[in-house]
């Protein structure tokens, strides 16, 4: 945020001990202001760094996988590569575990590889059986399953089964119901 944007009238800014960035109750709240206030990340502590290490060294050994990169997005992709020799390489791409919500990316991803591909159908099944198995997981590790992760699970979900209602599915599973609204 610029000098001369803090220095509008009725903007006041006041920082905590994270250096983030926090508007006075009742000030303006200009666009910059929001913008940073979302772009600093509070840094890891060395418990939190090494717990999801420790996480991803863990799943990675379990079910041999390879993480082909790890994406800044909150967006994952499982897949396996079948060489003509018959070697299979198991491949992710998630975002590096930092939080619940990443972790829970990470665990999803792994999930397709824990149950197996093409083990439910319709498509929009088997994502609903891997959310599962991640949350599983994270309860095993005591990582929270908390509302933003609930809200990231009920988005995606609704995603896979408007997708399946638009490829025609014919006959939507009983548990994927309630799937069919926006979430918000």
């Amino acid at each position: 945020m610029s000098q001369a944007e803090l220095n509008q009238p009725g903007v006041e800014i006041t920082s905590i001990e994270s250096r983030l960035l926090l508007p006075v109750a009742g000030a303006i709240r200009t666009k910059a202001a929001v913008r940073a206030r979302r772009t600093v990340r509070r840094p890891m502590s060395r418990n939190h760094r090494a717990f999801y290490d420790e996480l991803v060294a863990t799943m990675k050994d379990r079910y041999q996988i390879s993480i082909r990169k790890w994406r800044s997005s909150m967006r994952g992709v499982a897949y396996e590569l079948h060489y003509s020799n018959g070697e299979v390489k198991r491949m992710i791409s998630s975002p590096k575990p930092r939080s619940p919500v990443s972790a829970c990316i990470f665990m999803h991803e792994v999930g397709h590889h824990a149950i197996g591909f093409r083990k439910f159908r319709p498509r929009c099944l088997e994502e609903y059986h891997v959310w599962q198995w991640a949350f599983n997981e994270m309860r095993r590790w005591d990582i929270a399953v908390d509302h933003r992760v609930e809200r990231h699970y009920r988005r995606s979900m609704y995603h896979y089964v408007h997708l399946a209602k638009k490829r025609g599915i014919k006959r939507l599973p009983e548990i994927l119901q309630q799937f069919q609204t926006w979430p918000g």
